[in-house]
């Protein structure tokens, strides 16, 4: 039997966005392998998390899957609703 490995997982965010960092938290703490975007500093970050939420920043937007067809985008998800998205919860 072998091991499914998780979906790419994509978080936009800030350092300075508690919800961030809880969320970036808990992917380093289960060893999930996850891409970070500054949105604050990375003007492509910024207009991708604008245009997924209505011109606003809603942080941490997370996108579960192939960033450009994502199985899911979690918006200010909790814990049980992230580990619930890439299979953990």
């Amino acid at each position: 039997m072998t091991d499914m490995a998780p979906p790419p997982i994509l978080v936009l965010g800030r350092d300075t966005c508690a919800d961030t960092m809880r969320s970036v938290a808990l992917l380093v703490r289960t060893g999930v392998p996850f891409t970070y975007l500054h949105v604050d500093t990375d003007p492509t970050a910024d207009a991708w998390i604008r245009r997924l939420n209505d011109g606003r920043w809603r942080t941490p937007t997370i996108l579960v899957g192939d960033p450009e067809q994502p199985l899911a985008i979690l918006r200010e998800p909790s814990d049980p609703e992230l580990l619930a998205a890439i299979g953990l919860g």
